[in-house]
């Protein structure tokens, strides 16, 4: 058997949708200088950065981090802690639209804490997490990888070297 996620009728499902319909948008208007798009956006900043900034020599590195498992490895906590600071440093008034951050962060946590599923005929919580089936999960993820990777690009090693993040999952507009 599989587990059976609530369906999109449920209330941590229309609230999951709501929340996502608000922070997608913005969320992704944030991020888009961080991310390459697709293979040819990667070529023409890769081009950009070796024949404006720094030519490649055969000392350049190349690394690529794979994530398998990040929908169900992060804390409530942390996906919604992770989201409040994100709004407070990016929102130039502490609302997004009509909702305050807080009323998001409370809405977040309502939807985190509340998601249940039933597996072999028992109902479990997800305690960790967030079903990948709802689309508010990648927005929390893209979130959560954004402020992660500032810590990367902070480093003094890193200010000048050409950094993205390529999400095959990643819905842009």
């Amino acid at each position: 058997m599989i587990p059976i996620i609530p369906s999109s009728k449920s209330v941590t499902s229309k609230i999951a949708n709501y929340l996502n319909g608000l922070l997608e948008p913005f969320v992704q208007d944030k991020i888009r200088p961080t991310i390459f798009l697709n293979e040819t956006d990667f070529a023409r900043k890769l081009i950009d950065y070796t024949y404006i900034d720094h030519p490649l020599s055969p000392s350049t590195l190349f690394a690529t981090i794979k994530i398998l498992n990040l929908y169900s490895m992060v804390s409530h906590k942390t996906m919604s802690e992770t989201l409040y600071y994100f709004l407070f440093d990016n929102l130039a008034v502490p609302k997004l639209e009509d909702l305050s951050i807080g009323a998001i962060h409370n809405l977040l946590q309502l939807f985190l804490y509340n998601n249940i599923f039933h597996y072999n005929g028992k109902i479990y919580s997800c305690t960790k997490g967030s079903p990948s089936t709802i689309p508010l999960t990648e927005t929390l993820a893209s979130v959560y990888l954004f402020e992660w990777q500032k810590k990367i690009t902070r480093d003094e090693r890193m200010i000048k070297e050409l950094y993205g993040r390529y999400d095959i999952l990643l819905f842009v507009n």
